[in-house]
């Protein structure tokens, strides 16, 4: 168990890690969208004495909105979905693996608990003559561990004098047919509980890989806000280029203005 989770944590951790070095450096389509800013060109024609023509183009940054508040509660509701709408997708499929292989180890291990839960039912029915019918968890750990409901009652009376004892009827009877057949249960039953434990487990794995998506969504959306403003800072530029293509003295002028 300790070197499952040993392993889990090791696998969790290095692809995060690569998914954060990943993210520095490459530069994803997305990024490029938003560090490409639209230029809008409109070209006119003035009537003069020297017949020049006039280019006018205009480059305004663009700014893409990103909410922090949706972004958290989307990496909330499922871990990865925060890194999708920040623009961050590669570090969002690892959080959305991440989320995929927990749920399916969950329901592998309480699928498994089932199944291994029928059969030390059915082995006890079948060594230890138990009615399974209307009988808790506690019953069982009192079936594996006493040879039958005479033993339980007396060691009751000796060691448990609070403890109620089982009535004297053939709803509650059992005597094992063999010591091994007995630790053969035990061992059956102990399957299924490790089993049924392990998909608590996995459950506390995802409330961790929201916290941790969440942590990450944080700080992945600031980023993106500190560097659409680092990119929308210098303001907004105009280019007027004016070409003069005729007379003695051919020339080009191009003027540069900024709006604050």
């Amino acid at each position: 168990m300790k070197k499952s989770v040993i392993l889990i944590a090791t696998v969790y951790c290095l692809c995060l890690i690569s998914a954060s070095q990943a993210e520095k450096l490459n530069l994803t389509y997305s990024d490029l969208l938003i560090q490409t800013t639209p230029i809008s060109s409109r070209l006119a024609s003035a009537q003069g004495d020297d017949d020049r023509a006039y280019l006018d183009m205009s480059q305004k940054g663009s700014e893409k909105q990103i909410s922090m508040k949706k972004a958290m509660v989307l990496s909330m509701l499922f871990p990865g979905a925060g890194q999708y709408y920040a623009d961050s997708k590669f570090k969002g499929q690892v959080f959305m693996g991440v989320e995929a292989s927990i749920w399916a180890g969950f329901i592998s291990y309480q699928v498994y608990g089932g199944w291994k839960k029928d059969d030390y039912k059915d082995f006890a029915a079948a060594h230890a003559g138990v009615d399974n019918s209307d009988k808790d968890e506690e019953f069982y750990d009192w079936v594996g561990f006493y040879e039958n409901r005479e033993e339980f009652n007396q060691f009751g009376r000796l060691y448990y004098p609070d403890r109620a004892y089982l009535p004297d009827n053939g709803s509650y009877d059992w005597q094992w047919d063999s010591e091994s057949n007995r630790a053969t249960f035990k061992e059956i039953k102990d399957q299924s509980k490790t089993a049924l434990r392990n998909s608590t487990f996995m459950i506390g794995l995802a409330i961790a890989n929201r916290i941790i998506a969440g942590i990450d969504t944080y700080r992945t959306v600031k980023a993106a806000k500190a560097k659409i403003k680092s990119l929308t800072q210098l303001g907004e530029y105009h280019f007027a280029l004016s070409p003069k293509l005729f007379g003695d003295n051919p020339r080009m002028n191009l003027t540069v203005s900024r709006k604050f």
